[in-house]
């Protein structure tokens, strides 16, 4: 197979994929280098990432230069010449697959009666965290399979498995939206310059994690898709030029909108006044002293407690996670947006 050097450079990015899944020296490199663009980089997530890219750069010239796999290409050049429409599904489907997601968050919290707009923690048996602004329901379904297979994963990262039987059956789309996105993200490559299909590389990548991993809002899905938006509406992200500049406008107005959506959501859910957490099916005491409890009162199988908000929404979640681990199926807590600063 012909290889050009966008294809030699994924192969690259898999082989430290690979070595950095296999061994340790690379991997605090590795992470500080995604931390930002991952919102949070952990081991697993820098392999898929690294691989993700790799497999999209090398994939797409074996499709082109493969006589085996002619009668593909031929038929996606009639298509598509540029590859465009098979972007313009990649989009599609990736914010279909996110808003369903944020659906599937919607749903389990009307059917416990709490409000939209918070966080869930399924504690059962390790917690794991989904809410609409930062979403784990389509991680879980995966996070269930790869719990299920002993040893191809390792124990330190966390696949969010717990959550898994409150996705139920909705999260299985995931199963189809993923592999359809990949490949019309794959065919949306054809006809581009190495680096343009190097870029665009990283940004479907990007997308298809925070998709699976993060949901619509998350720092992932956002840079990604605003990088497709530019690759969509600009007819040369590569070669700006002063007269061509407003060909950005349309693109830049969207990821601003989207944007501007999650921030718009996350001032909604923010309650300052005070953290109200539900238990759900709490099966043994707990200790709250330390939260300087408002308020505790039990509404059937769920417990209501009100502490202030004087500490936290990440460190009130952390010490949560400790309270409530083994002693209840799991449960809800508002947020406020402004412990953050």
């Amino acid at each position: 197979m012909k290889i050009d050097k966008a294809g030699l450079f994924g192969v690259i990015l898999i082989l430290i994929g690979l070595i950095v899944y296999a061994t340790s020296p690379l991997d605090q490199l590795v992470l500080m280098i995604t931390w930002p663009l991952l919102s949070g980089s952990s081991e697993g997530k820098a392999v898929l990432f690294l691989m993700a890219i790799g497999s999209f750069l090398i994939l797409n010239p074996l499709l082109n230069n493969s006589k085996f796999l002619a009668p593909v290409k031929e038929r996606a050049n009639e298509y598509s010449p540029d590859g465009k429409k098979f972007l313009k599904w990649t989009i599609l489907i990736i914010l279909l697959t996110c808003l369903v997601g944020l659906l599937i968050e919607f749903y389990i919290r009307l059917k416990y009666g709490v409000s939209p707009l918070t966080i869930f923690v399924s504690t059962n048996p390790t917690s794991t965290t989904t809410s609409p602004m930062h979403s784990h329901v389509f991680k879980s379904v995966f996070g269930h399979f790869a719990d299920s297979m002993s040893g191809l994963i390792p124990h330190h990262v966390h696949t969010g498995g717990s959550l898994y039987p409150y996705v139920l059956p909705w999260g299985y789309l995931i199963f189809i939206t993923l592999p359809l996105a990949y490949i019309t993200g794959l065919l949306s490559l054809n006809g581009r310059q190495e680096l343009n299909r190097i870029i665009m590389a990283f940004a479907l990548t990007l997308a298809l994690i925070g998709m699976v991993d993060g949901g619509l809002y998350s720092q992932p899905l956002v840079i990604g898709m605003g990088l497709l938006f530019i690759f969509y509406f600009v007819e040369n992200p590569l070669q700006i030029h002063p007269f061509h500049s407003r060909q950005f406008v349309l693109p830049l107005v969207l990821i601003f909108l989207l944007a501007l959506s999650g921030l718009g959501l996350e001032m909604a859910g923010t309650n300052s006044s005070y953290h109200e957490i539900t238990a759900l099916n709490q099966f043994e005491p707990v200790d709250l002293n330390g939260y300087n409890v408002l308020s505790q009162e039990q509404q059937g199988n769920m417990t209501v407690v009100k502490t202030d908000t004087s500490v936290s929404d990440k460190n009130t979640l952390e010490s949560l996670f400790k309270t409530y681990q083994g002693r209840a199926d799991g449960f809800f807590m508002t947020w406020n947006f402004y412990s953050y600063f």
